[in-house]
């Protein structure tokens, strides 16, 4: 009887929760499975919302990427003007001030397209290199939270005299010195659980000194450890977007957006001028061939995001069918867990019935025995 109830209770509560397993020990090996389909399809889903993320970044990218081609293309067509002997140096003059006007102006969206803070059209964001001995030698300094956003590239090199309360950092053509003598302690410690931000605004690099007993720091800084540290500041070309569950190649995508200034290697117009007639002819060539580079890295993002538009459908129907296979092991047959529940009933009532039965025969024997 406490069998068919029990297996009655089990039947019920598959029902009534819709799954058919509702503790491991209901059926351990399907519900291991259950769980690794599940951590697979929310790594997949958040993929895909990061390639959607991508999507916003790209439009932003190729937005920007329009409004200088079509400066260009008025670039090229200044020089077709100034490039006729219709026109005198004097008109070239003017023609030379537009078009001073309109690089100046690719400069500055290039160097202001940004998504979240990073740059998209400047060839790269400045990023610290592995290299660095100070950061490195993090652990003995104290030094953390270092930022080189808007630091030129190159080496730069701390410079930590003991016992003169100031850090000075240089790259060998700007060299910037703090007073940080407010922020130590008598021995020239910074104290426990302080931290303090120094900012070298000439050079555009912001470090951080801690103490001991500071969450996620490393170490402890005291007056003279620096001395002689670099921190190397590199440009990484490259736009990364994580859009499946794993780190290698299929589950990584990179795209490279180069440098789209004006004065930048790649179009390369710093140099141009309308002074002559055959100046403004020169000036031809360059800006046919910054016209068809604007063209080429955009026909590169639509290409990597129609790329990234498949994966998108990929991801989805993958989604879909490991979604079915994951209710299928977890998910309870109604029908089936029904028609258990009733079987459960009957053999209870019957055990109920059969049990009522024996006690009344052991009524009767003892009744005669008596």
């Amino acid at each position: 009887l406490a069998i068919h109830n029990a297996n009655t209770g089990r039947q019920i509560t598959k029902l009534s929760s819709g799954l058919r397993i509702n503790r491991y020990s209901d059926d351990p090996a399907s519900l291991a499975l259950a769980d690794g389909i599940s951590s697979e399809v929310r790594a997949i889903a958040e993929g895909t919302r990061n390639i959607q993320q991508t999507f916003s970044l790209l439009q932003v990218a190729d937005g920007s990427l329009n409004e200088i081609g079509d400066m260009v293309n008025r670039m090229r067509a200044l020089a077709m003007q100034g490039a006729t002997a219709t026109l005198n140096d004097g008109n070239r003059l003017s023609l030379s001030s537009e078009f001073n006007s309109l690089r100046e102006e690719i400069d500055r969206i290039a160097s202001t397209t940004t998504y979240n803070g990073r740059r998209l059209l400047t060839g790269g964001n400045n990023t610290l290199s592995a290299e660095s001995t100070a950061l490195a030698a993090a652990s003995a300094t104290g030094l953390t939270d270092i930022h080189v956003t808007n630091a030129e590239l190159g080496t730069y090199t701390f410079v930590d005299e003991p016992d003169d309360g100031l850090l000075t950092l240089g790259n060998g053509v700007h060299t910037q010195s703090v007073n940080i003598a407010d922020f130590l302690n008598e021995e020239g410690i910074v104290p426990d659980r302080a931290f303090h931000k120094i900012p070298f605004e000439r050079l555009g690099v912001e470090v951080t000194l801690t103490g001991d007993g500071v969450a996620g720091a490393p170490g402890r800084y005291s007056d003279g450890v620096l001395d002689g540290q670099t921190l190397i500041v590199e440009q990484d070309a490259n736009l990364t977007f994580q859009v499946g569950p794993s780190g290698t190649s299929n589950d990584v995508s990179r795209v490279v957006i180069k440098d789209m200034r004006a004065t930048g290697p790649q179009l390369n117009l710093g140099s141009l001028s309308f002074v002559t007639q055959v100046d403004a002819q020169n000036a031809l060539k360059s800006l046919t061939q910054a016209r068809d580079t604007v063209t080429g890295q955009r026909n590169r993002l639509g290409a990597f995001q129609s790329r990234l538009q498949l994966s998108i459908s990929t991801s989805e129907s993958v989604m879909m069918r490991m979604i079915d296979g994951e209710s299928r092991i977890r998910e309870v047959d109604v029908a089936r867990a029904a028609s258990g529940m009733t079987h459960s009933q009957i053999l209870a009532q019957a055990a109920t019935s059969i049990a009522g039965t024996a006690d009344t025969d052991i009524d009767r024997i003892l009744t005669l025995l008596r």
